[in-house]
C-alpha cells in the first residue's frame, strides 16, 4: 500500500504578521530618488526659519529669552537637533556618548514648531517667528515628502524603482492637494478661534470678566473642537501625506482617511509606532555612529602630520581656540609657540590668522556636508515608515489590499502596445505614443 507524503504548508510571514512590512522600507530609504529628495528637504527648510530669524528675532529678543536662543540653533541647522550631547536631553538612548532618537526626533522636529505657535506666553515677534517658520517647514515637506511617500509606496506595493522625474512630476502634480490637506484642520482652527478672540476683548475689562465666566463653557466646548482637530493632525498629518502620494485622491478624502486611520485604530497605530521606533533607532544608531566614526577618523589620521609641526593642532583646528591652550601659548611678549596662534600680552586673547579660520571653515563645511546626509537618510526612513504604517492601518480599517495603489496613466505604462495592420495587411506594434487605431482604420487595414 503506498503512503502518500505529507504535505507541508509554507507560512506567508506576510501574511501572518503584517506589520514586517515596516522592515522593507530600509532598501527604500537608502535608495538613490529618496536620499536626493530628503537632501533637498533637509537642507531647504533651515533656509526659512533662517530668513524668519533675520526679520523677526535680533539679539536683544535673544538675550532677555534663553530657550530661544536654543530655538532658533536647531531650527537653522539640518543636523544641530540630531547629533548632540547625552546629558542635553532625558529619555534617549545613549551610544558612544551620544544622542540617539531615531524617528521621533524627526517627528519631534517637524511637530515642535506647530507646538511653540500655541504657547501664549510668546511675544509678537517670537510668534511671526515660527509662524513663518512653521509655513515654510509644511511647505517644503509636503512637497519632497509626498516624493518620497511615492517611491516608497510604488516600491512596497508594486516593487517598482521609481526615478527622480517620475517622482517630481508626481510631487509637482499633487503638492496643492497635500498643502490643502494639512491646511484644512488649521484653517478650521482658526475660524473657531474668532468667536474666542471676540470673547476675550471682554476679559480686558472686570466687569466683562464676569460676563464671559458665565458663558465660559462656550469657550470650553469650542476648545474642545480645536483640540480634537490638532489631536488628529498632530497624529495623522504623516498619514494624510501618504494618502495623497498612495490614492491620487482631494485634500478632504485625504484628510479624513487620515483622522480615520487615527482615531478609528489608536492602538494599531501605536502597536505600528512602537516597531516603527525600535527599528529606526536602529537604522540611526549605526548610520550617527558611522557618521561620526567617518568624522572622527578624518582627524585622527590627519592628527599624526599636523601634530609634528606643534602639539595639539589638531585639537586646535577641530574645537578653536581652548582655555587650555591660551594658557600654553600666552606669554609676556604675546610670542608663541610653532604653529601656535599668538595671544595678546594684556588680554591674553588667542589671535587667529585669516587663513586658519578659513581653513576650519572649510572643514566644519565638509564635515556640516555628511552628517546633513546621515540626517536626511533619517528624514527619508522616517516617510518611509509613515507610509508603509498607512498600508496597514488601511488594511485594519478599510480593509484593502496593501498591494493597491492609485498608478498614474496606468494603459499607457502597464498595457501591451496596440496591433495595427500595414498596407500589406501584416499586423504592426503600433507605438505607445499613438492613439489606438478606430474600428473603421482596422477594418480597413484587414482588407
Amino acid at each position: 500500500m503506498n503512503e502518500q507524503p505529507d504535505n507541508v504548508n509554507r507560512i506567508c510571514w506576510r501574511d501572518l504578521c503584517p506589520w514586517t512590512i515596516l522592515f522593507r522600507t530600509l532598501p527604500a530609504a537608502t535608495s538613490l530618488p529618496v536620499l536626493v529628495f530628503a537632501v533637498l528637504g533637509v537642507v531647504l527648510a533651515p533656509i526659512g526659519w533662517q530668513f524668519s530669524e533675520f526679520v523677526f528675532i535680533d539679539d536683544e529678543l535673544r538675550n532677555n529669552q534663553p530657550g530661544l536662543a536654543e530655538i532658533t540653533e536647531v531650527n537653522g541647522s539640518p543636523y544641530a537637533g540630531f547629533f548632540r550631547e547625552v546629558d542635553d536631553e532625558e529619555n534617549t538612548l545613549e551610544a558612544w556618548g551620544a544622542r540617539i532618537r531615531g524617528p521621533q526626533a524627526v517627528f519631534q522636529q517637524l511637530v515642535q514648531p506647530f507646538q511653540l505657535m500655541f504657547d501664549s506666553h510668546r511675544s509678537l515677534r517670537e510668534f511671526f517667528y515660527v509662524l513663518c517658520g512653521s509655513v515654510w517647514t509644511m511647505l517644503v515637506w509636503s512637497f519632497f515628502g509626498l516624493g518620497i511617500a511615492r517611491v516608497c509606496l510604488l516600491r512596497l506595493t508594486r516593487d517598482e524603482r521609481s526615478g527622480l522625474d517620475d517622482a517630481f512630476e508626481y510631487s509637482i502634480q499633487k503638492f496643492p492637494t497635500a498643502m490643502l490637506a494639512i491646511s484644512l484642520p488649521l484653517l478650521a482652527v482658526f475660524l473657531i478661534c474668532l468667536p474666542t478672540f471676540l470673547l476675550g476683548l471682554f476679559l480686558g475689562f472686570d466687569v466683562g470678566s464676569v460676563v464671559i465666566g458665565a458663558v465660559w463653557l462656550i469657550v470650553l466646548l469650542l476648545a474642545t473642537v480645536m483640540a480634537l482637530l490638532l489631536l488628529g493632525l498632530l497624529f495623522g498629518w504623516p498619514l494624510i501625506i501618504s494618502s495623497v502620494a498612495c490614492e491620487g485622491q482631494n485634500s478632504f478624502d485625504a484628510m479624513t482617511r487620515g483622522f480615520a486611520y487615527t482615531f478609528q485604530r489608536p492602538l494599531n497605530y501605536l502597536l505600528y509606532t512602537l516597531v516603527a521606533i525600535l527599528f529606526g533607532g536602529f537604522c540611526w544608531l549605526i548610520a550617527a555612529q558611522f557618521t561620526e566614526g567617518v568624522v572622527h577618523l578624518g582627524y585622527w589620521s590627519t592628527s599624526w602630520g599636523s601634530n609634528l609641526f606643534a602639539g595639539e593642532r589638531i585639537a586646535l583646528i577641530e574645537q578653536g581656540p581652548s582655555v587650555d591652550l591660551v594658557q600654553e601659548t600666552g606669554g609676556a611678549d604675546g610670542g608663541s609657540a610653532a604653529g601656535q596662534p599668538a595671544t595678546g600680552a594684556d588680554t591674553g586673547e588667542v589671535t587667529e590668522s585669516s587663513s586658519l579660520q578659513m581653513g576650519r571653515n572649510l572643514i566644519g563645511f565638509w564635515n556640516g556636508l555628511a552628517r546633513t546626509v546621515c540626517v536626511a537618510f533619517l528624514y527619508g526612513l522616517f516617510w518611509c515608515l509613515a507610509s508603509a504604517g498607512y498600508l496597514l492601518l488601511r488594511r485594519d480599517v478599510d480593509e484593502m489590499e496593501m498591494d493597491e495603489i492609485h498608478v498614474v496613466d496606468e494603459r499607457r505604462t502597464y498595457e501591451l502596445p496596440q496591433l495595427k495592420s500595414d498596407e500589406s495587411g501584416i499586423p504592426q506594434v503600433q507605438p505607445l505614443d499613438e492613439d489606438p487605431p478606430t474600428d473603421d482604420e482596422g477594418d480597413a487595414g484587414d482588407d
